[in-house]
C-alpha cells in the first residue's frame, strides 16, 4: 500500500519534545512536495504532532511536504529539521486523538492505555 502510512505500533513508549507520544513505524511511503511532486520515502517514527522521515532527497528545512495517512487523509508538514537523509517534520495542524487512532488500526485501546501512563509518569515528576 505505496501511498498511504499505515503503522504498526512497534516501540512505544517515547514522548517527543512537543509532549507527544511517539511511535517506530519504519513504514515505507509517498510524501509529496506542495509542487504535488511525489518522493518515496521511509518513515521511521510518528506522532500526533509529525514523523521522521528518511528519503534520498533534497528538502531543506522549512518545506512544506504533505503525507497520506490511513484513516486521516493527506496531512500537511513543514520540514523543522535535517540530519543528512534524515528529515523531521511537524504537522501545521495536530492530528486529533481519533485520527491518530485510525492511523494505528486496532490500536485504540493500546493508544489510550499509553496515553494514561506517560501522563502519570509526567504528573509523578512535578
Amino acid at each position: 500500500m505505496h501511498g498511504l502510512l499505515v503503522a504498526r505500533l512497534e516501540v512505544m513508549g517515547e514522548v517527543d519534545e512537543r509532549g507527544a507520544i511517539r511511535f517506530a513505524v519504519d513504514s515505507a511511503t509517498t510524501i509529496r512536495g506542495m509542487d504535488g511532486k511525489p518522493f518515496d520515502v521511509t518513515v521511521e517514527n510518528f506522532s500526533r504532532t509529525g514523523f521522521l522521515f528518511v528519503g534520498d532527497v533534497d528538502l531543506p528545512v522549512g518545506t512544506l511536504v504533505s503525507v497520506g495517512l490511513a484513516g486521516a487523509g493527506a496531512r500537511e508538514a513543514k520540514v523543522v529539521r535535517r540530519d543528512g537523509q534524515q528529515h523531521g517534520c511537524e504537522f501545521l495542524v495536530p492530528l486529533p486523538k481519533r485520527e491518530l487512532v485510525h492511523a494505528f488500526k486496532g490500536q485504540a485501546q493500546v493508544v489510550a492505555e499509553l496515553e494514561a501512563l506517560l501522563r502519570r509518569a509526567r504528573e509523578g515528576r512535578r
